[in-house]
């Protein structure tokens, strides 16, 4: 019960546990598991999201459109998004999704748990106490050893 609810404040702030990516298509907010969208995303033919914001930067007005048609029809079909019009994402709310999760998924791979994973050995070394004879250690917090104060 404990663990249910701590969960659920986790989800309210925006932070995830399970490492779910999280995303509102429109509507509601959902969570998604991030690797089975990233297989989904790199498994579609001839997208490259680099060449799709190139186009965009163009300046070009039918280049910037295409760009954007690219990235929306992929983004609609990746995070299961409608059209605007039927409450899903804007064309630029698709693009900002896709950026979002690339940072994200940059994130995970930057900072990610790399798993159970042992770690390597490392060489014990001895631990030699500081030498505290001659120290005087009560005075060092302000206190003295005196009965006078």
């Amino acid at each position: 019960m404990l663990r249910s609810v701590f969960i659920w404040i986790l989800y309210r702030l925006g932070a995830d546990p399970r490492g779910l990516f999280s995303f509102h298509d429109g509507a509601r907010w959902r969570y998604i598991d991030p690797m089975s969208a990233a297989r989904s995303l790199w498994s579609i033919p001839g997208f490259d999201s680099d060449k799709s914001r190139e186009l965009i930067n163009s300046g070009n007005g039918m280049l910037m459109a295409q760009g954007f048609a690219e990235i929306s029809a992929v983004v609609r079909k990746v995070f299961s998004v409608g059209l605007a019009e039927q409450g899903g994402l804007t064309e630029l709310e698709c693009r900002e999704l896709l950026d979002r999760f690339e940072l994200y998924l940059g994130a995970v791979k930057k900072n990610g748990n790399p798993g159970l994973t042992s770690q390597p050995a490392t060489e014990s070394t001895s631990f030699q106490p500081p030498d505290i004879s001659g120290m005087n250690l009560v005075s060092g917090f302000g206190l003295t050893s005196d009965a006078s104060n």
